[in-house]
């Protein structure tokens, strides 16, 4: 039977409804509610995350932190978004319970989170050594950017499992953005399903 790993990808207010609204996002969230309500394993949800200037000040972020608008992101996408603990860098809510469901009061811990400070992580190898799965599945926010660059990583670091990314759970700033991304993926030979 395969253990199958599924990371949810900046599944945000702030790419659904808040800085960066995108009703494409918005009409995926039932699509990914259901999918990690049928998923019987482990699912990593991540948080795209930022800082603003008071926060880099006070030394609360890790060492590296920089303000957003002080990052090459912030220089290039001027809108401020996933501002460490707002309603923007939260979770969108329906989401956030169901995953929340997976963690019963009994049985080991399905759901976990972890925040990334740019488009790709580069924590994976060492995070998902506590994990034991032989597949993974990928679906969130942006297809073009955070979705496709966290697929390359975990095509990088496991060249020889299967990957794939759920295109009904996922949503790029518009179509041809979404068919560039697949394009791409598939290019590295990460399944794309679901595509319309």
């Amino acid at each position: 039977m395969n253990k199958k790993l599924l990371i949810l990808i900046d599944c945000q207010n702030d790419f659904i409804t808040g800085t960066l609204a995108n009703p494409r996002a918005e009409a995926k969230i039932a699509n990914i509610v259901k999918k990690v309500k049928e998923h019987d394993g482990i699912v990593i949800a991540t948080h795209d995350t930022h800082f603003t200037k008071l926060q880099v000040e006070s030394a609360w972020p890790p060492a590296e932190g920089k303000a957003y608008e002080d990052t090459l992101e912030g220089q290039i996408l001027k809108t401020v978004h996933c501002i460490k603990l707002t309603e923007g860098w939260e979770i969108q809510k329906d989401i956030l319970a169901a995953c929340q469901e997976k963690n019963g009061t009994n049985g080991p811990t399905k759901f976990h989170c972890i925040d990334k400070y740019t488009f790709g992580w580069d924590g994976w190898k060492e995070y998902l050594k506590t994990f034991d799965f032989d597949e993974i599945e990928l679906c969130g926010f942006v297809a073009g950017i955070c979705v496709d660059s966290n697929a390359t990583i975990l095509r990088a670091l496991f060249p020889n499992m299967k990957i794939t990314v759920d295109a009904a759970c996922t949503a790029g700033f518009g179509p041809d953005d979404e068919k560039a991304a697949y394009t791409c993926m598939k290019m590295k030979e990460i399944d794309v399903i679901n595509e319309d």
